[in-house]
């Protein structure tokens, strides 16, 4: 795959940090868009279409092996597969199996399932309305489950800048969801 890429770039020294920024992070990016899809193939079509993204945005690329460029790079590649996820989810078909993740055996009430379905689909709005610092912060921190001097690593943060984010990530999604009951 990365002989397509490289065809597609004209001058040698982007081929090069073109080359280098694949051999890289592929394997983060793959491992990143797999914990998003849970599936391989979908995993692999996200992470071309990150590369072919990265491609068109090589110019603001410095150099392949930094902090900065594997953030950009897991960012990337995290935004297409959440939209993979997204576009994945309005064609499934809803049913009760898939509550069934919801429901605890204490718990076998599709009613009850659905509103924390629905509960769940209200912290998700409410992400989407957040900062995209708060967001970038807070993905990391839940989804991928780094630890604040990961993300500050990842994002070229200060560890305590990085807690001030989810803090304030936090805040402003509880006041978002308490502003949408009323």
């Amino acid at each position: 795959m990365l002989a397509y890429y490289l065809a597609l770039i004209d001058d040698e020294a982007s081929r090069t940090l073109f080359e280098q920024i694949y051999l890289l992070h592929v394997h983060t990016m793959i491992h990143v868009a797999q914990k998003i899809l849970q599936d391989q193939m979908l995993a692999e079509d996200a992470v071309h279409d990150a590369f072919l993204r990265i491609l068109n945005h090589l110019d603001k690329i410095p150099e392949a092996d930094s902090k900065k460029t594997r953030s950009f790079v897991v960012l990337i590649v995290k935004n297409i597969s959440l939209d993979y996820y997204r576009r994945q989810k309005r064609q499934a078909e809803t049913s009760l199996e898939d509550y069934a993740e919801f429901l605890t055996d204490d718990q076998a009430d599709p009613e009850r399932a659905l509103l924390r379905k629905e509960s769940h689909q209200e912290i998700l709005t409410g992400i989407s309305r957040l900062n995209p610092s708060y967001v970038d912060v807070l993905s990391l921190k839940v989804a991928f489950e780094y630890s604040d001097l990961e993300i500050a690593h990842l994002l070229g943060l200060t560890p305590a800048n990085v807690r001030v984010r989810l803090h304030r990530a936090r805040q402003h999604l509880g006041l978002d969801l308490v502003n949408e009951d009323v």
